[in-house]
């Protein structure tokens, strides 16, 4: 037995008929992965090729092995040997995109990805066209999700861009879209849903930043855009790469290092150059927050109605209503930045009504009744994540880590050193201070602060 090998898959995608190869998972087309006639219309301008609908494909089957094959407790890494039927074998096999596809790939996943590329049997129709109002002057697009970064950062950069930024709605429902120009707005949705058969084997859903990224580069290649906004900010663009949460890989799915690979691939299969822009890299969520509800009107208290949570209704519901927990690593960091912002939501948001109580389980709302270990363990994770990321800028032992980051972003950011330096110092002096203003406010008594003083 070879010392912690990998997990491994073999997954053939396969038309309506079609038979996988001996020992691989079939992921039919039109059953595993469905596309939305509709849906896919938003976005079918004139630009449009078969290889975006390939392109569409290859990001749903990605989401499939990725959700399908569990990952090891001693090795986070697979390897995955997949077959995908395109209508142009000969560019999706070319060395240089393959190579491409598969680096970006790699990074994000941590995983060990191959492909390989066969003619379909039957060519897919062209959605119909002449329906949507494709914008001709488009400067950029931005994946628009319920986050609170999203609508921040979209609702910033549009007073400066109107309506040469375009949505692209990474979600499968058409929320925002008022009823009345629902039928011509473009890139309306996913437009694809993936099924398994089963439940979930993994669900640390890392192939969802290659699903997002990948979209919105199929849309502003479908309409000229030369950018794309990405619109976390600093701490949830960077953090995660710098202090995985529950010491997994590091997750890079809104790093510049992970774009400027997706920038590499969309240019060897699109022959579109475009560039992945991060407006708010060096401030904190607080501080996009803050600008926000100070420069876009009244539509900006639309923050309050965002979703940061991680956790499934299932496992964050009181009396038969999902809230956000407010103690996974998304929750906390969306807790101090409205409090670094000098705004407040309801307890009612939230499964823990308070982070102020002595134990953990005694801050969850009273009617909550699914209290379980895995919950404190999130919890846990999720302070320390915060307070070792408030440690970075000044303790000996993260020197290294920053040196590596440091060397990270100014090689993919493509910008001199000390403006590199610069921005992340100021990021990390802010977000050290946010935090300790947050747990300060929560009292010598919070179980937060308990926890904090644990490992100090």
């Amino acid at each position: 037995m070879r010392f912690l090998e990998l997990n491994e898959m073999a997954v053939d995608v396969v038309e309506r008929g079609g038979r996988p190869r001996k020992g691989a998972l079939a992921c039919e087309l039109d059953y595993n992965i469905s596309f939305d006639t509709e849906i896919l219309e938003s976005f079918s301008s004139t630009n449009w090729q078969a290889v975006v609908y390939d392109a569409l494909v290859v990001a749903a089957t990605v989401e499939f092995c990725d959700r399908s094959l569990s990952r090891s407790a001693m090795n986070w890494g697979r390897r995955f040997d997949v077959r995908i039927p395109v209508h142009d074998p000969a560019r999706w096999s070319d060395r240089s995109m393959m190579r491409a596809l598969v680096d970006a790939l790699n990074l994000l996943t941590g995983d060990n990805w191959n492909f390989e590329f066969r003619a379909r049997r039957t060519s897919v129709a062209t959605p119909a066209q002449n329906r949507m109002e494709f914008p001709n002057d488009a400067e950029a697009v931005i994946a628009y999700s319920e986050g609170m970064d999203s609508r921040a950062v979209d609702g910033l950069v549009r007073k400066r861009l109107g309506h040469r930024l375009v949505r692209v709605r990474v979600g499968t429902k058409r929320q925002d879209i008022p009823r009345k120009s629902s039928s011509h707005a473009p890139f309306a949705a996913l437009p694809y849903k993936v099924k398994l058969d089963g439940n979930n084997a993994e669900t640390s859903a890392r192939s969802r930043g290659f699903k997002f990224s990948l979209v919105s580069a199929l849309a502003a290649y479908l309409i000229d855009a030369p950018s794309i906004i990405v619109p976390e900010s600093g701490q949830g663009a960077l953090a995660p790469a710098i202090l995985p949460v529950g010491q997994g890989y590091s997750d890079y799915r809104n790093h510049p290092e992970f774009t400027v690979l997706m920038e590499k691939f969309v240019r060897v299969l699109l022959g579109h150059q475009l560039r992945y822009r991060f407006p708010q890299l060096w401030k904190t969520k607080g501080e996009t927050l803050r600008e926000y509800v100070d420069n876009c009107g009244e539509g900006a208290a639309k923050w309050a109605k965002t979703r940061s949570c991680w956790q499934q209704s299932r496992q964050a519901s009181v009396s038969g209503t999902w809230r956000q927990c407010g103690i996974c690593a998304a929750c906390m960091l969306r807790r101090m930045s409205v409090h670094a912002a000098g705004l407040h939501e309801p307890k009612e948001t939230y499964v823990w009504e308070t982070l102020k109580s002595p134990a953990f389980a005694e801050g969850a709302a009273r009617e909550f009744n699914n209290m379980t270990p895995a919950l404190r363990e999130y919890a846990l994770a999720g302070v320390l994540h915060l307070e070792h990321l408030a440690l970075i800028r000044t303790s000996a032992q993260y020197a290294m880590l920053k040196r590596r980051t440091l060397s990270e972003l100014t090689r993919s950011l493509a910008e001199p050193p000390e403006v590199v330096a610069s921005g992340l110092e100021r990021l990390l002096q802010r977000h050290e201070a946010e935090w300790s203003a947050f747990t300060r406010d929560l009292g010598e008594g919070s179980f937060v602060r308990k926890w904090i003083d644990t490992v100090q």
